[in-house]
């Protein structure tokens, strides 16, 4: 009985596991027609040396390069700091003002901090009748799928914020 298991729970394992598969040829001819920069990696030029980029696209090709919106909530202070790197010791780069709607791209390993990318015309922006901020795209190229990770290059901004301070509202 149990020798005749066995061969029909492999078949229904091997089935599974090739239900769904993503050819690298797939993206290799789409690659080399950048003759000039066949790996699509950028220079940072001027970029300061302890700054950690936003990363986005880490749920793969099939989904939004940023999968969540947060909304700033819940400050101490009038304003939130946006760091250049997920670390209490960071260089400030911004701020954001509470009700701001950002992008969650990315997380640290600790959960702690958020790599986010926000519409800097937003935070300048009246507030509406809920305390939040209206205005600009909110989109910042985050809203469909990217081919590959990679380090988030505009149009809007990015940074990292305290996760205390966003709440999640969709994604």
């Amino acid at each position: 009985m149990m020798r005749s298991l066995i061969p029909a729970v492999l078949i229904c394992f091997a089935a599974s596991a090739c239900s769904e598969t993503t050819q690298v040829s797939d993206d290799l001819q789409e690659s080399q027609t950048d003759t000039a920069n066949p790996t699509g990696r950028t220079e940072r030029v001027g970029a300061n040396p302890g700054e950690r980029p936003v990363r986005i696209g880490e749920g793969g090709p099939r989904f939004d390069a940023c999968q969540a919106m947060g909304r700033v909530t819940g400050l101490r202070e009038a304003e939130l700091d946006v760091l250049i790197a997920p670390f209490d010791a960071a260089e400030r780069k911004d701020s954001l003002s509470a009700g701001q709607l950002v992008h969650i791209c990315t997380r640290s390993h600790d959960q702690q901090w958020l790599g986010i990318v926000y519409d800097d015309t937003a935070a300048a922006a009246e507030p509406n009748a809920d305390g939040a901020a209206t205005g600009g795209s909110q989109d910042c190229g985050v809203s469909s799928p990217v081919r590959s990770k990679r380090n988030y290059d505009g149009p809007c901004k990015s940074g990292w914020v305290e996760s205390t301070f966003v709440r999640l509202v969709a994604g």
